[in-house]
């Protein structure tokens, strides 16, 4: 039995991380300095601790004591970087240092890395020189994700405002200017093994806005892209290319792109799970856990992973059912989901007592509800029978969850959707 400490509670990715790991017979700590109620990982360990993670000596003492043998967290960004540093002081492993994190979180160093590897990005402006850039374009933080921060511009009077909304947003105070491209959406998914990078899918991806000015946020997922075959015969071996050059041993990734005038053009790209915790939808088209790949790296434990090859009738959705502001009082139908044979979970972001408010980000997400069927119809009366059976409201009643893709509205499906119907 080996001792494995947490790091964050209630981010995305920390209680599918605990039941992972309780299902190994490990004793788990987690630590953040919630009380367990707010707290839903705690509520799951063997030991709490009410230490912010952002507290690495005191943390570093304690696991000493406690004779930790691994470190783990979810999907939030300052999680991920104080788990670096406590491995760090620790001599434990970890799936990445802090110069391949960045290689990735940092977007000005990421598109660098890709032109270097002949890949397509947009281009980019300075911040602070209105006169340079040519409208319109996308503001947002150098380094951040959730779709916060982030604005559009069509001329220079609004330049000034968007550049002070990203630097608030980002954590080194830097704002990002780029061409605004315009385009399909993808999200590509690799996974790292023995040093390897290997492909492990591809998924179209609809945004909507969400609210008056709202950033584009995820409204829908579904694979395989009907991109995939030229992604694959065009673009994948310089990727894979890109990510074995940064030395990774062990790690999930995502590369956000957009498919415009017959090529693809890298936008951003995360050193983990993606935030819908897209592992489940990585082991659906290919086989790999990207889950147990990462514990066998935290522990020290072999992974045989299976080679990945796209699996043949395997269509997947991922749904994210958002929030009207208010505050959530309770929450019913999550239970009946597990009776559709074609669900497969659900990613809670939110849970009862939390205040949301009207940000227009990902932060108004719910849940993200992932879904696998034979075929995009399949999926469709899934996600029709999951939004009629769910439920989330206010202490006066009132319904707070809606959905920013209505799968009844075939009208409005967008044209990835269209394709695999008429494909099928």
């Amino acid at each position: 039995m080996k001792t494995i400490l947490l790091m964050g509670g209630k981010p995305i990715g920390s209680t599918e991380i605990a039941r992972y790991v309780k299902g190994q017979g490990d004793h788990l700590i987690v630590t953040d300095y919630l009380d367990p109620s707010d707290s839903p990982a705690k509520r799951l360990a063997d030991e709490a601790w009410n230490v912010s993670t952002a507290d690495i000596a005191e943390l570093a003492q304690r696991c000493r004591r406690a004779r930790v043998d691994a470190v783990m967290t979810g999907v939030h960004e300052f999680n991920i970087e104080r788990t670096i540093e406590l491995c760090e002081a620790l001599g434990l492993p970890c799936w990445c240092d802090r110069r391949q994190w960045d290689s990735f979180e940092d977007k000005p160093t990421f598109k660098r890395l890709c032109r270097e590897h002949g890949i397509c990005v947009a281009r980019e402006f300075c911040a602070d020189d209105a006169g340079s850039v040519e409208f319109p374009v996308v503001v947002k933080p150098a380094d951040g994700s959730g779709s916060r921060g982030f604005s559009k511009c069509h001329h220079a009077d609004e330049l000034a405002a968007a550049v002070a909304k990203a630097r608030e947003f980002s954590p080194t105070g830097t704002a990002f200017v780029e061409e605004f491209v315009e385009g399909e959406a993808v999200i590509v998914h690799y996974t790292v093994h023995g040093g390897r990078a290997y492909f492990t899918g591809i998924a179209d991806k609809h945004s909507e806005r969400m609210g008056e000015g709202g950033a584009p946020i995820m409204a829908l997922q579904v694979a395989p892209s009907v991109h995939q075959a030229q992604y694959l015969a065009e673009v994948d071996a310089k990727a894979r290319a890109l990510i074995e050059s940064l030395g990774l041993r062990e790690a999930p990734l995502w590369i956000e792109a957009f498919h415009r005038d017959g090529r693809f053009v890298f936008n951003e790209a995360g050193l983990r799970f993606g935030g819908s915790m897209t592992n489940h939808m990585v082991r659906a088209l290919c086989g790999v856990d990207q889950m147990a790949l990462m514990y066998a790296d935290a522990t020290g434990e072999p992974y045989d992973m299976p080679r990945p090859e796209p699996r043949e009738g395997v269509c997947y959705a991922v749904l994210p059912t958002h929030l009207r502001a208010g505050r959530i009082a309770s929450v019913d139908g999550l239970d009946e989901l597990e009776g559709d044979p074609n669900f497969v979970a659900a990613v809670l972001v939110h849970a009862v007592g939390d205040e949301i408010s009207g940000w227009g980000s990902a932060q108004q997400v719910f849940a993200y509800l992932h879904f696998c069927s034979p075929n995009a119809s399949g999926l469709m009366a899934s996600m029709k029978g999951a939004l009629r059976t769910l439920s989330v409201r206010d202490d006066g009643g009132r319904e707070l969850l809606t959905s920013l893709f209505d799968p009844s509205n075939t009208r409005a499906y967008p044209r990835f959707l269209v394709d695999d119907l008429n494909g099928e």
